[in-house]
């Protein structure tokens, strides 16, 4: 808002002109007596003198009067509504199959039928071989089924080399809970290097289910074929001593 300044009141400064005019009237009264060709003249000119001053006292006034500006003051409003909140609907995770993992693979159960690996009897994997040495590998296999496995319950081979083993069945009934050791005769093949068979038990129905296990062999450079027992240790005939040769006795001088 403008400060409004302080002005002379407008009754003052009328009885200041009208005095004014007074005293024009007096000073052509006077000069009337004291001229008579242009008194006439004279009058005019003084009280044409008095009106310019009075028009003059006026606008002075007027323009020393302040003129209000008036002052808008805009203040936006802003209104900031929140985006709703997306939501995304919740998806259920889909249930897995149960599996079986152990160091020697995963497998799934068949109806009742399951299997877990428990440890490598013999032959630990990275065995070195000779190029057709045999072996037999044993297994140890934990039933963790519902169903007790039969002697129509067979290990056989999946993938990858079966190092001339066949499939193996199992010696005895099997409970829910219970261990078997199962056993493959195998051959190292001649070929140097990793080599790995895949093996699976199957049910009387010829279906695989549980662990698949596997053995693993690293064959070396070629040389005589030994056999390997059933604790994994390799048997190699004793090497036989040389007889002492016998040093004649010297003779005395």
């Amino acid at each position: 808002m403008l400060k409004q300044k302080t002005t002379i009141p407008r009754n003052v400064i009328l009885w200041a002109l009208v005095g004014l005019l007074v005293l024009a009237g007096i000073i052509a009264l006077i000069a009337s007596f004291s001229s008579s060709g242009g008194g006439a003249d004279d009058v005019n000119v003084i009280y044409t003198n008095a009106a310019e001053t009075l028009v003059a006292q006026q606008m002075t006034i007027e323009a020393s009067e302040p003129t209000a500006t008036p002052t808008f003051t805009f203040t936006p409003t802003v209104t900031v509504t929140p985006f709703a909140t997306l939501e995304l609907p919740t998806q259920s995770l889909l249930a897995s199959p149960t599996t079986s993992f152990s160091s020697g693979g995963g497998g799934t159960a068949v109806g009742c039928d399951n299997s877990v690996f428990v440890s490598d009897v013999t032959i630990p994997d990275g065995t070195q071989m000779t190029p057709g040495q045999t072996f037999t590998k044993t297994w140890r296999l934990q039933n963790n089924g519902t169903c007790p496995w039969t002697t129509a319950y067979r290990l056989t081979f999946v993938s990858g080399d079966a190092m001339s083993g066949q499939a193996a069945a199992i010696s005895a009934a099997v409970s829910p809970g219970a261990t078997v050791d199962i056993s493959v005769p195998m051959t190292a093949p001649t070929t140097a290097g990793e080599i790995r068979g895949d093996w699976r038990l199957t049910n009387a129905n010829g279906q695989a289910f549980g662990t698949v296990i596997y053995v693993i062999i690293n064959v070396s450079g070629a040389s005589a074929p030994t056999s390997t027992s059933t604790t994994g240790e390799p048997t190699t005939a004793p090497s036989e001593t040389p007889a002492p040769t016998e040093t004649p006795p010297t003779p005395d001088p």
